[in-house]
């Protein structure tokens, strides 16, 4: 991705994510938690109480050139 103002490279800022673990192999769980095997999207792993779009994470990136220009935004 390049920024749109000038083209230059961006570098990532911030990232969202909609749940807090997805209860898969690669994933994690609170210890508080893991004991839960209901599905990940309905129980504590919506703790953030927030949706992004569809389910998807809201990705933030700046400009490697200058932090006046606008953030470039991507979505997963």
């Amino acid at each position: 991705m390049a920024c749109a103002e000038c083209g230059a490279g961006v570098r990532p800022l911030l990232t969202i994510d909609g749940t807090e673990w997805d209860g898969g192999s690669g994933s994690w769980a609170p210890v508080e938690d893991a004991g839960y095997t209901g599905y990940h999207f309905l129980g504590p792993a919506l703790d953030t109480q927030i949706t992004i779009g569809r389910g998807y994470t809201l990705q933030v990136y700046v400009c490697e050139a200058s932090y006046d220009h606008p953030p470039v935004q991507n979505m997963q």
